[in-house]
């Protein structure tokens, strides 16, 4: 009984003791700044690569926007009564400039197919290949959805993830210049 009673008053003591108990609380702080730079090192990783893939699906929209669907350009070609219609306030809607589709497809697919080997002297962070996941193009707007593995710098052991998967959505169209150059008279 006297060894039971003995074992209870020591570690009462070493309870009301408080001796290291700064030390303590000192490294649970340390380990709570490291833990939270090491998650903010992750966010911001994830950010630039995501800022990344949207840069390389915006160029290849871009890039393939560019290409004219000539015959759909000058299918209704404007005469004089299409003038005096459109002087008068019966004006057509604009569109926009019509886009051949499968030419700017192809040129969107290969601008994003070459992204990886024109940006190996630049720093691409850690933004894995990059996957079409899809080309729309209605004849007036091009819209790219792709997609990446993002590899993170830190792998936390509580958490276990090391790649986050990113895509990024671009949609563009061309349009006319605003002029007060009607039909070749410049009216402003």
């Amino acid at each position: 009984m006297g060894i039971v009673k003995n074992l209870v008053e020591k570690f009462q003591r070493f309870l009301c003791d408080e001796r290291g108990s700064l030390s303590l609380l000192i490294m649970s702080l340390f380990m709570t700044i490291v833990i939270t730079l090491l998650i903010l090192t992750d966010i911001s990783s994830i950010y630039f690569a995501k800022r990344a893939l949207t840069q390389a699906t915006e160029a290849a929209a871009q890039r393939g926007v560019r290409n004219l669907d000539l015959e759909a350009y000058y299918r209704g070609e404007y005469n004089a009564s299409r003038l005096a219609l459109n002087l008068l306030g019966n004006s057509e809607v604009d569109p926009g400039i019509p886009i051949d589709c499968a030419k700017g497809s192809r040129d969107a697919f290969d601008t994003l197919k070459n992204w990886g080997k024109a940006q190996v002297f630049i720093s691409r962070g850690n933004l894995g290949a990059i996957a079409i996941d899809e080309i729309q193009c209605d004849g007036y707007q091009l819209s790219i959805r792709t997609s990446s593995m993002a590899t993170l710098p830190f792998v936390l052991p509580f958490i276990g993830l090391g790649k986050v998967r990113i895509s990024a959505q671009v949609g563009i169209y061309d349009e006319r210049k605003v002029t007060t150059n009607y039909y070749g008279l410049n009216l402003g």
